[in-house]
C-alpha cells in the first residue's frame, strides 16, 4: 500500500521557496568567495532557508523535533548577521 503525500498551495509555494533560497545560497556564496561584501546576503538567506525549513519540516514532513532548532539557528543567523 503506498502512501501518498498530499501537498496544498500553500506548501507546494514554501517547497518552491525552499528549492530557490537554496540556489541563491550557492550562487552567492561561490561569489562571496570573490567579494566579501556579499557574505552578509549569503547569512540572510541562510537565515531565511532555517525558516523555511523549519516551516516545511512542521507542516508537510510532520517532524516535530527539529523544528525549534531550525527556528533558533535562522534567529542566531539573522542577528548575527545585523548585529555583528
Amino acid at each position: 500500500m503506498k502512501n501518498k503525500l498530499e501537498v496544498n498551495t500553500i506548501e507546494q509555494i514554501t517547497m518552491l521557496l525552499q528549492i530557490t533560497l537554496a540556489i541563491f545560497l550557492v550562487m552567492f556564496g561561490v561569489a562571496s568567495f570573490f567579494e566579501a561584501e556579499l557574505f552578509l546576503i549569503c547569512q540572510i538567506l541562510i537565515g531565511l532557508l532555517m525558516f523555511v525549513i523549519a516551516y516545511n519540516n512542521q507542516k508537510i514532513y510532520k517532524r516535530k523535533y527539529m523544528t525549534p532548532i531550525y527556528l533558533g539557528l535562522g534567529i542566531v543567523i539573522i542577528a548575527s548577521a545585523f548585529f555583528a
